[in-house]
């Protein structure tokens, strides 16, 4: 007798594992040494039956990538809710943010650490529309930061989004560092209690932006 067709929950549970064994790969091996072959030998199925699921290993790479800031994005809207105060919604943020990075290294490590392909490596590929599909995602996070503070600060134009694209940037790479610190363990290294230091600086980080709307409400001319 034939098989009975799977059913949507049983398709997608095989892409997740075909996801997440692609991913121990890349984590372990480097995105060079992924291949089909290689997953469909964890998995203990054919390459055929992988390819019946994604084209190659680049959109494989892209999937990983989008489910991670699927992820993220989940985490970031959980941790902001309805909060409309702006110090209060960014506290929320960095701290589901942090969560994030320190629950899922894996996913953490490729979207922002490991030297994978990206939006721009794919340009003027067949690949490029599920690559800005991706990339769409990663700057919904990004918006997640910008928006309360583009709304927060008065005026408009390109100066000013110029500006609070600097100062989210700015605030994401000390944010990065603190969640890269603690996953490679480096923190443990040198500091006896890592959990206090993080709950220092994530105060510190809810500072800074406490001091741009500082400035704010003075009147100051930030750009």
């Amino acid at each position: 007798m034939p098989k009975a067709p799977m059913s949507a929950e049983m398709l997608e549970q095989t892409r997740e594992k075909i996801l997440d064994t692609a991913l121990d790969i890349i984590i372990d091996e480097g995105f060079n040494n992924l291949s089909v072959r290689k997953i469909a030998s964890r998995l203990g199925v054919t390459a055929t039956t992988i390819y019946n699921y994604y084209t190659n290993k680049d959109e494989l790479n892209l999937m990983i990538r989008m489910r991670g800031f699927e992820k993220l994005h989940s985490h970031l809207t959980e941790g902001a809710g309805d909060i409309e105060d702006l110090e209060t919604r960014f506290a929320a943020m960095i701290r589901a943010y942090v969560a994030f990075g320190r629950t899922y290294p894996s996913y953490y490590d490729i979207m922002f650490n490991l030297h994978t392909p990206k939006y721009l490596d794919y340009v003027g590929t067949g690949i490029e529309p599920v690559a800005r599909q991706e990339k769409e995602n990663a700057l919904r996070c990004l918006s997640m930061f910008m928006e309360p503070i583009d709304a927060y600060l008065p005026a408009g134009g390109e100066k000013k989004r110029a500006f609070v694209l600097h100062q989210i940037v700015r605030f994401w790479s000390d944010l990065h560092g603190l969640v890269t610190l603690c996953n490679s363990r480096l923190l443990h290294e040198v500091l006896e209690d890592v959990e206090d230091f993080v709950e220092r600086r994530t105060l510190e980080l809810t500072f800074q932006i406490s001091d741009l709307k500082q400035r704010i409400d003075r009147g100051e001319r930030l750009f």
